[in-house]
């Protein structure tokens, strides 16, 4: 997906992810939070305003040789620092704070993906969210992490800028502002002068590093694909091991890391030009207020405290009002990870319309898997199946069958509801009577116990476990049902196949649907398992996707696809 321009929708999309949080069912702990670190901040700022007084105070006493107001100032200035070493522990709280925003946001992003197949159905209708994986776990962080740095940035910014311009206002009223032979009275000329000189300075760090906004962006993009590559070989280590890729894979990483190492230079080099404005326009704003003061300080008009003085408050005013020169590259990060979030949220949320507008098949509640006028259609509109009416009844037994690519798996996908591309009328029973078996079942990292229990948490004894495994003949893993292994890399792919037929023997589902699910398997050991699913499950109704003709024997029935839209169902003879 490319970044989107910043346009008022965008801005409105940036304060919905904001807002979300601060609205919820945790907004009274939050606010109460946020109350409590922003006092903290106000105090601060407030310290910051008697220490600039305190300035004055200690420098008078040492032009004047006061030793009596010279120690007085060292204690007031002993209570101001341990006043600002106690409220500095704020932190803790806004750690805290963070912390609860983020687990909230992980909560929902996490609920949003897997929330009616999100993550499935954004793939088939071909909606680009790249590393959604990423987004979650980092870009949440960043946001979070960011958000809350910068907004008590800025509110400090704000608070030290309305406190400190009173102040600079004050000690500026009655000077007169000096240039060549010429004196000018204008009210409180240090605070425009600071004005301006912010004012400049932001416009032109944003005119040197507007490009590092697009580069963030891109950068969290090519070091996500960078881990998505690497995590893609650690799925897949037997495959690339046999086919001898090591170099190929090499090769890959190598030049997504090079796209990474090219962008990020880019980055430095943007980053760099605003670096030295910023260390050039904060080296000459330590003394211009010191410039513009000098005449009436060396006509001995003012004392030295008063020049320290203003020249802190001037400095303190400058650097407020200089807020987002100083943070214009956290800025730019920060965009660029709202703007990946935001494509998240609008993607997920706009999934249903996105269905709406490319579906018309009907998904009804029934007791019995019913199909009618079912139409199924590629993404490009080409048919694959036409006018399909079919009725299964417990006990019933189908073999779907036709080349690779006719639209057997794609008709599994439709009866599960997965499948947009359809017109027609879909009745299915309840959710927890019927079981889908894919191809290559999916083996969560974890104890082999909540593998054959996958996707339930129910318990189970051991024995009943135990002797499942001995049905499907992994009898060797009897005695590991809590061993935690990454069982996909364990496991060959028939074995996993096996773990399927064990979960299909757990459940017992009424319905059964197998997607080629002993396609890894020898043909005694996939006719072994068959039989026990009928002699185990005898009312329940199975439909395989195969292409063995042994399966044949195992099923009544077979739904024989052509791929162009054309089926014909004929009666089986002669099965088990």
């Amino acid at each position: 997906m490319e970044q989107p321009a910043f346009t008022r929708a965008h801005i409105l999309s940036v304060w919905r992810l904001i807002a979300s949080y601060w609205t919820s069912e945790q907004r009274l702990s939050a606010w109460a939070l946020l109350i409590i670190v922003l006092s903290g901040n106000f105090t601060l700022v407030y310290l910051t305003v008697r220490l600039n007084t305190w300035y004055r105070e200690f420098y008078d006493a040492l032009q004047n040789y006061n030793a009596e107001a010279f120690w007085g100032a060292l204690w007031t200035f002993c209570i101001l620092a341990t006043l600002f070493i106690t409220i500095a522990r704020r932190y803790i709280l806004r750690m805290w704070l963070r912390i609860r925003w983020r687990t909230w946001l992980t909560e929902r992003y996490q609920g949003a993906w897997l929330r009616n197949k999100a993550f499935y159905r954004l793939k088939l209708l071909g909606v680009q969210i790249d590393n959604p994986d990423q987004r979650i776990a980092d870009d949440i962080n960043s946001f979070t992490e960011q958000t809350m740095t910068l907004f008590f940035g800025l509110v400090n910014a704000v608070s030290t800028l309305l406190s400190f311009a009173v102040v600079l206002w004050g000690l500026s009223a009655n000077l007169p502002l000096t240039i060549g032979n010429s004196q000018y009275h204008i009210p409180g000329f240090l605070f425009w002068g600071a004005l301006i000189y912010a004012v400049v300075g932001t416009w032109l760090t944003h005119l040197i590093g507007r490009r590092l906004i697009p580069l963030n962006f891109q950068q969290e993009k090519v070091e996500a694909d960078y881990r998505f590559n690497l995590m893609r070989l650690r799925e897949n280590l037997e495959s690339v091991a046999l086919y001898g890729g090591e170099e190929a894979e090499n090769e890959r990483f190598r030049e997504r890391f090079r796209r990474v190492i090219e962008n990020f230079h880019r980055i430095i080099r943007t980053g760099f030009k605003v670096d030295m404005f910023n260390a050039g326009y904060s080296q000459v704003s330590s003394i211009v207020p010191y410039l513009v003061v000098a005449p009436v300080y060396f006509s001995t008009r003012m004392p030295f405290g008063q020049l320290m003085q203003i020249g802190n408050a001037f400095n303190k005013v400058q650097d407020s009002l200089s807020f987002f020169i100083d943070a214009y590259q956290s800025i730019a990060a920060w965009r660029a990870v709202t703007i990946r979030l935001t494509q998240f949220t609008e993607a997920v949320d706009g999934l249903d319309q996105r269905i709406a507008a490319v579906t018309q098949v009907r998904h009804e509640a029934a007791s019995q898997p019913t199909t009618t006028a079912l139409e199924i259609d590629r993404p490009d509109g080409a048919a694959l199946l036409n006018g399909l009416d079919l009725t299964l009844e417990q006990g019933d037994s189908l073999l779907i069958s036709g080349a690779s690519g006719a639209g057997k798996s794609t008709l599994l996908r439709t009866l599960a509801g997965v499948w947009p591309y359809a017109r027609g009328l879909v009745r299915m029973p309840a959710a927890e009577e019927v079981l889908f078996v894919p191809q290559r079942p999916y083996l969560p990292i974890g104890a082999l116990r909540e593998v054959l229990l996958y996707p339930k948490r129910a318990m189970l004894d051991d024995a009943a476990l135990r002797s499942v495994l001995n049905e499907v003949g992994l009898s060797r893993l009897a005695d590991a049902l809590d061993t935690v292994e990454d069982w996909a890399q364990t496991l060959s792919g028939g074995e996993q196949q096996r773990i399927g037929f064990a979960r299909i023997l757990l459940r017992q589902p009424k319905w059964l649907f197998l997607d080629e699910a002993s396609s890894a398997l020898d043909e005694p050991s996939e006719q072994t398992l068959y039989r026990q699913l009928r002699e185990r499950l005898p009312q329940t109704a199975i439909v395989s996707i195969g292409h063995r003709s042994t399966l044949k024997a195992f099923h009544d029935r077979q739904l024989q696809l052509d791929g162009q839209g054309g089926w014909q169902l004929a009666t089986l003879a002669g099965s088990a």
